[in-house]
């Protein structure tokens, strides 16, 4: 019974691994001119790092509109995320969100 319980909770624990942490890029973030202390500053940004190295093998997908300034926004913060430190091919631009909203999903790839 016990080991059950025990290998029950390693399969709960490793799944949540799996499961995708998603965070919003705010808005105000573009109204201000951007440097790497304040993108690293920011609240749900400071999340999204915090939870990316704290995983294995991260991965980083970046949502945006196809509208050419969401695209725009999309391309800056990913050389912001990489001048921070996350590694260029980790992460993946993907042209599929319904609004202007750039979220971010963070999943390890194990």
């Amino acid at each position: 019974m016990k080991l059950t319980i025990l290998c029950w909770t390693l399969l709960m624990l490793g799944s949540m691994n799996a499961a995708a942490q998603t965070f919003e890029v705010p808005a105000e973030l573009w109204l201000a001119p951007r440097s790497g202390q304040a993108v690293r500053d920011n609240p749900q940004l400071s999340k999204a790092f915090a939870a990316y190295f704290q995983l294995a093998q991260p991965r980083v997908r970046l949502h945006h509109h196809k509208r050419d300034e969401s695209s725009a926004q999309a391309e800056e913060l990913r050389g912001w995320l990489i001048a921070l430190g996350i590694e260029a091919s980790r992460i993946e631009l993907v042209e599929d969100s319904p609004t202007d909203q750039l979220t971010l999903d963070i999943t390890d790839s194990r």
